[in-house]
C-alpha cells in the first residue's frame, strides 16, 4: 500500500494525460473524416485543417473557440456552426438570427456592414455603429473578445457536493481516531514510502553534473529573453504577442503542475537567479571561491517570509487590478522588476538570501511542496550524525554551502529547499539522494509550524479563490455595489473587494478554529494555546488550495495554452512565420465535458488530502483519540465549505481571456 503512495502522483497524471489525448483522438476523428470527404476547401466553413490538425472556430454563442469535432453543430442558411455545448447550441437554435447577425462590438446592437464603419482586429474586419465606439474598439479590441466559458453543470455541482459529504463524513469521521504512529527512524531507501532516485545511473550522473544544471537554466533564460524582447519590442496586441502567454498562461499556470509532481524544479532552472549567479560569481558552473558580491547578512526582522507574503498579495492586485495579464510590455517590466530584485539581493546578501526569505515565487512554491512527491533527504541519519566536516553545510572544493542556510542532514520538510543539489554533489559520503514520495508527506512531518507560513497558507486559499471570482459575473456586481454604496472609484472599490474577499477566508477560519480549541481543551489542565492551534491547522488547508488552484489553470492551460503553436512562428507579432505555424488555428486541447470532469475530480482529491491532513495534525496535537476526533469537527465543517466554495466557482460562467490572446 505505501508503495502505491508514491506511485498513486504519477498514476493520477498518467491518467489525466490519457483523457485529454483520448479526449483530442475523439475530436480529431470526425474532423478528419470530413476532410478526407470534402477536402481543404470544403473544410473552410468548419474551421479548416492546419498542418494536419483540427483547426479552431468560434462558438457565435458564448465566442470560445472550439473544435469542429466535439460535435456540437448546427446548420442555419446553408452554413455550419459549431459550439461547445450542448447548452450553446440550443440557445441558437431558440434565435439564430441574434447571433448571425452582424452587431456592433462595443455596444452589441444589430447594425448594416454597408453602413457601419469598419475596424481590422488580427487580420479581421469588425463594425461599429459610430465613430465614438469604432474609437473605443481600436483603444483596446482585446477586452471585447473575452468569451464565457461555462461552469460545470447543475447535476455535477450537486452530485460533488454530495460526495464530499459522503467522503468527509463515511470516509473518515466514520472511521474510529487512532494513536498517532511516529515515523519510524532509519535510512530513506529502508522506508517502504521511498523511492531513491540517485539509484538510476542517468538520474544520478544528470543531478551531481553542475554542467548539466546550468544547461537546464540557459534554455529558460532564453525563453526568459524572448519574453523580455517580445513584451518591450513586439506588438502590443495581446494576440499578437507571445509575451502574456508564454508568462501566464504556459508558466504561471503550468507551474502548480510541476510543484506537485517535480517538486521546486523551478527554483532548479529559475533564469531570474541564473542570471544574477552568472553575474556575482562570473561563472557559468564552475565553482569559484570569489564572488563580486558585498556578502552582507539578511536584516534579523526580515528573516521569516512575511516580505515574500507582501510581495505575492501585491502582485495580484497589479495582476488583476491593472489587467497585466492582457499587456505585453507591462508583463516584461514586471519579469524584469523580478530580476532587478534578484541581482541587487545576490550582490548586497550572502548565499542566497532572497531566494529563502524575499523570492514570492519562491515562498509560494515553497509551502506547495510541501505538498509535492519529490523530496531531497539525507538516506541514513545515523551517517549524517557521525559526519565531522559537515560539507553540505559548509561547502566543499566542489560544492557550495546550502544557499538558503539549510542544515541538509536535519531536513525533514521542503519548504525552504530549492533544489539546487549542491548538498548532494558536496556529501562525502554518497548520503543525500532524491526520492519520490507519497503526496503530503510534509504535512505530517511538520516539526515547528511558523505563524508568517501559516498565514500565507490561508492567504494562498483567499487568493486562488479570488482569482476564480474576478472572472465571474458575482465579481462586477460587488464592484458595483462598492462604487455605488462607498463612493469609491473603480481601482478604490477594487482595492476593497479584494481585502473583503482574501480576508473573509481568514476570518471564517479563525471563527472555526476557536470553535475547535474550546470544545477540543476543555477540562485539559495543560491546554494547547489558541495561537498554536492557529498555526498548526492552517497547513491543512494547502491541499484544497493547491488542488483548487491546479483546477482553475486547467482552464486557461488547456484552453488558451494550444495557442503558443500559432505564438512561435511570430513571438512578436510581425507577421513572420519562422516555423510555419502562423496561420495554424488549434483548438482547445479538451472539451468542456473532460475539462469538467478533470476540474471535479481535482477538487475531491484535494478535499479528501486536507482531511487526511486534518486528521494527522489532530493526532499531533492531541496524543487522546477522543479529544483529537472531537476537536477535529469544526475543521471539518471548514474543510466542507471550502470545498463547496470551490465547487461553486467551478460552477460559475467565467469570464475567459482566451480569444484576446
Amino acid at each position: 500500500m505505501r508503495r502505491l503512495g508514491v506511485a498513486f502522483p504519477y498514476l493520477f497524471f498518467g491518467a489525466m494525460v490519457l483523457l485529454v489525448a483520448w479526449s483530442n483522438w475523439s475530436a480529431m476523428k470526425p474532423a478528419m473524416a470530413m476532410r478526407s470527404m470534402e477536402g481543404m476547401e470544403g473544410m473552410e466553413g468548419h474551421g479548416g485543417m492546419q498542418g494536419g490538425m483540427a483547426g479552431a472556430v468560434t462558438d457565435p454563442v458564448c465566442r470560445m473557440q472550439v473544435n469542429p469535432g466535439w460535435g456540437y453543430a448546427e446548420t442555419f442558411e446553408g452554413t455550419t456552426f459549431h459550439f461547445c455545448t450542448e447548452r450553446c447550441r440550443k440557445l441558437f437554435r431558440a434565435d439564430p438570427e441574434r447571433y448571425v447577425r452582424e452587431r456592433c462590438m462595443v455596444c452589441e446592437a444589430a447594425v448594416d456592414p454597408s453602413t457601419a464603419l469598419p475596424s481590422t482586429y488580427l487580420g479581421k474586419t469588425y463594425y461599429l455603429c459610430s465613430a465614438e465606439h469604432r474609437q473605443a474598439f481600436q483603444l483596446d479590441p482585446a477586452r471585447y473578445f473575452m468569451h464565457t466559458m461555462w461552469g460545470i453543470p447543475q447535476w455535477m455541482y450537486y452530485v460533488s457536493i454530495a460526495a464530499v459529504l459522503l467522503v468527509s463524513f463515511v470516509c473518515f469521521e466514520g472511521r474510529p481516531a487512532r494513536p498517532r504512529r511516529p515515523t519510524p527512524p532509519g535510512p530513506s531507501s529502508d522506508h517502504p514510502d521511498r523511492v531513491d532516485l540517485l539509484r538510476f545511473g542517468v538520474i544520478r550522473r544528470a543531478v551531481r553534473s553542475r554542467a548539466f544544471r546550468a544547461a537546464c537554466q540557459l534554455a529558460f533564460v532564453a525563453a526568459f529573453a524572448l519574453i523580455l524582447v517580445a513584451g518591450l519590442f513586439g506588438d502590443q496586441t495581446p494576440g499578437l504577442n507571445i509575451a502574456p502567454l508564454l508568462t501566464w498562461t504556459i508558466w504561471w499556470c503550468g507551474l502548480v503542475i510541476v510543484l506537485l509532481f517535480a517538486g521546486k524544479a523551478w527554483c532548479y532552472v529559475c533564469p531570474w537567479d541564473a542570471i544574477a549567479t552568472w553575474m556575482e560569481r562570473l561563472r557559468l558552473w564552475r565553482k569559484t571561491d570569489q564572488g563580486l558580491g558585498l556578502g552582507l547578512p539578511w536584516p534579523r526582522r526580515l528573516r521569516n517570509i512575511w516580505l515574500a507574503t507582501a510581495l505575492f498579495v501585491g502582485l495580484t492586485w497589479i495582476e488583476l487590478g491593472f489587467g497585466v495579464t492582457l499587456s505585453p510590455r507591462a508583463t516584461a517590466y514586471l519579469g524584469l522588476g523580478m530580476l532587478v530584485m534578484t541581482i541587487v539581493a545576490v550582490f548586497l546578501f550572502e548565499r542566497k538570501s532572497f531566494c529563502r526569505y524575499g523570492c514570492l515565487v519562491g515562498r509560494v512554491s515553497g509551502l506547495y511542496a510541501l505538498f509535492a512527491g519529490v523530496e531531497i533527504r539525507a538516506r541514513d541519519r545515523k551517517v549524517c550524525r557521525s559526519c565531522a566536516s559537515k560539507e553540505c553545510v559548509r561547502g566543499s572544493a566542489a560544492a557550495y554551502p546550502c544557499p538558503t542556510f539549510e542544515n541538509p542532514a536535519r531536513m525533514s520538510v521542503n519548504t525552504y529547499c530549492i533544489q539546487c543539489t549542491e548538498c548532494i554533489q558536496a556529501c562525502p559520503h554518497d548520503n543525500m539522494t532524491v526520492n519520490l514520495r507519497p503526496w503530503g508527506a510534509d504535512l505530517a512531518a511538520l516539526g515547528k509550524p511558523a505563524v508568517d507560513e501559516a498565514y500565507l497558507a490561508l492567504l494562498m486559499l483567499a487568493i486562488t479563490g479570488f482569482h476564480g471570482l474576478t472572472m465571474t459575473p458575482a465579481w462586477p456586481q460587488l464592484l458595483e455595489w462598492l462604487q455605488a454604496g462607498a463612493g469609491m472609484g473603480e481601482m478604490g472599490a477594487f482595492t476593497a473587494g479584494m481585502a473583503l474577499i482574501m480576508g473573509l477566508p481568514v476570518l471564517v477560519y479563525a471563527v472555526l478554529v476557536a470553535w475547535s480549541h474550546r470544545i477540543a481543551t476543555r477540562g485539559d489542565p495543560n491546554p494547547v494555546s489558541y495561537g498554536s492551534y492557529f498555526v498548526r491547522y492552517a497547513y491543512c488547508v494547502l491541499p484544497i488550495a493547491l488542488f483548487y488552484h491546479l483546477s482553475h489553470n486547467l482552464e486557461h492551460l488547456l484552453m488558451e495554452g494550444p495557442k503558443v503553436v500559432r505564438l512561435l512562428s511570430d513571438p512578436l507579432g510581425r507577421g513572420w512565420n519562422l516555423l510555419g505555424t502562423a496561420a495554424w488555428k488549434v483548438p482547445p486541447l479538451v472539451s468542456l465535458d473532460v475539462l469538467w470532469l478533470l476540474q471535479v475530480v481535482l477538487v475531491g482529491v484535494g478535499h479528501v488530502y486536507s482531511l487526511w491532513a486534518a486528521q494527522k495534525i489532530s493526532r499531533g496535537l492531541f496524543p487522546d483519540p477522543a479529544r483529537a476526533r472531537r476537536g477535529q469537527i469544526p475543521i471539518l465543517v471548514g474543510m466542507i465549505a471550502f470545498s463547496v466554495f470551490s465547487l461553486w466557482l467551478l460552477k460559475q460562467p467565467m469570464e475567459m481571456r482566451t480569444s484576446a490572446m
